[in-house]
C-alpha cells in the first residue's frame, strides 16, 4: 500500500514536490495539499494527476502517513509539532522553523517519529555531523548571491539597502546563523541547515555577499575543530521558477523522498 502523503506549501518547493511524487514515486500517494493561500493550493491540485485534496493544515495531518512542510519558517515548528503529537513522521524544508525548539527531535524520539531534513542547497552536511562528534570550534558558512535573489528579505528592508545600486561583490551581513534566518528566512535556510547539524545557531557564524558578478549561489563551509578543518563550496543554479530558492534544495528534498520510499520497500 502506498503511503499517504500531504504537502503544506504550494509554493515553488511543494509544487516541484508534487509533480515528482506524480511522476517517479508510484510508492508515495500525495492524497492531500494546504496553503494560507487555498486557490494556489486549489490550483496546483488541478495540475497533478491524483487531484490531491485541499485541506487545512490539522485536516491534512490528520489523513496522511507523512507530511511535508515546504511552507515558511514561521510555521514550520507549529506543523512539525502537531504532526508528532498525531504520531507521523515529518520532512522540514524550512529548517529555520525549529531553531529554538530542538526540544521537538526529543518530542520525536519520545513519539517514535522521524523528522526529515533534506541537505538543501549544501554539499558536507555528513562531515560537520561526524566533526561534531568530537568537538567543534569554529563553523563559518559565506553565501554569495546575486542580489536578486535577496529581494525582500526583511534585513534587506529594514537597513535600507538597495540591491540595485550594487556594481561589485559586497558584503551586507555578518553575524550568526540565528540572526541570518530572522533576516533573510526565505533565502538562507543554509544557515539554519549547517547549525543544526554543527553547533547550534548562535555559534554559527554566517556571512551574506550580493554579488552582481555570479548567476547561481555559493555557499562555503568553513568548519574547525579536533578533527582537523574541513571546507565545503557548492555552487547551485537558482531554481528556473524562483531565484530565491537553489535548484540543489530542490533536488535534495526529491532525493528525500525516494529515501524514505527505499527504506519503505526493505521495511526500516
Amino acid at each position: 500500500m502506498a503511503l499517504k502523503v500531504g504537502i503544506i506549501g504550494c509554493g515553488t518547493i511543494g509544487s516541484e514536490l508534487s509533480r515528482a511524487i506524480a511522476e517517479e514515486m508510484p510508492e508515495l500517494n500525495l492524497v492531500a495539499l494546504s496553503d494560507l493561500k487555498a486557490e494556489k493550493a486549489r490550483e496546483l491540485a488541478q495540475r497533478l494527476p491524483t487531484k490531491p485534496q485541499v485541506l487545512r493544515t490539522d485536516e491534512l495531518i490528520d489523513r496522511v502517513d507523512l507530511v511535508v512542510e515546504a511552507a515558511s519558517k514561521e510555521i514550520a515548528g507549529e506543523v512539525v509539532e502537531k504532526a508528532l503529537r498525531q504520531g507521523k513522521d515529518i520532512m522540514v524544508m524550512s529548517t529555520g522553523g525549529l531553531l529554538g525548539k530542538e526540544n521537538l527531535f526529543n518530542l520525536a524520539r519520545e513519539k517514535n517519529c522521524r523528522i526529515y531534513l533534506p541537505s538543501g542547497a549544501l554539499a558536507g552536511l555528513d562531515g560537520v555531523k561526524a566533526a561534531s562528534g568530537g568537538g567543534i570550534d569554529l563553523v563559518t558558512l559565506t553565501t554569495r548571491k546575486p542580489p536578486a535573489g535577496l529581494k525582500g528579505a526583511p534585513y534587506i528592508i529594514q537597513n535600507k539597502i538597495d540591491l540595485n545600486s550594487i556594481r561589485e561583490a559586497k558584503l551586507i551581513f555578518e553575524g550568526t546563523a540565528e540572526e541570518a534566518v530572522e533576516g533573510f528566512p526565505q533565502n538562507i535556510n543554509v544557515a539554519a541547515t549547517v547549525s543544526l547539524a554543527g553547533i547550534g545557531p548562535q555559534r554559527t557564524k554566517v556571512r551574506i555577499i550580493a554579488d552582481p558578478g555570479i548567476d547561481r549561489n555559493i555557499h562555503q563551509i568553513e568548519v574547525e575543530g579536533q578533527f582537523g578543518k574541513l571546507t565545503s563550496r557548492t555552487e547551485n543554479l537558482p531554481s528556473p521558477s524562483n531565484p530565491k530558492t537553489s535548484f540543489l534544495a530542490i533536488l535534495s528534498a526529491i532525493a528525500t523522498l525516494k529515501g524514505i520510499v527505499a527504506r519503505i520497500k526493505i521495511g526500516t
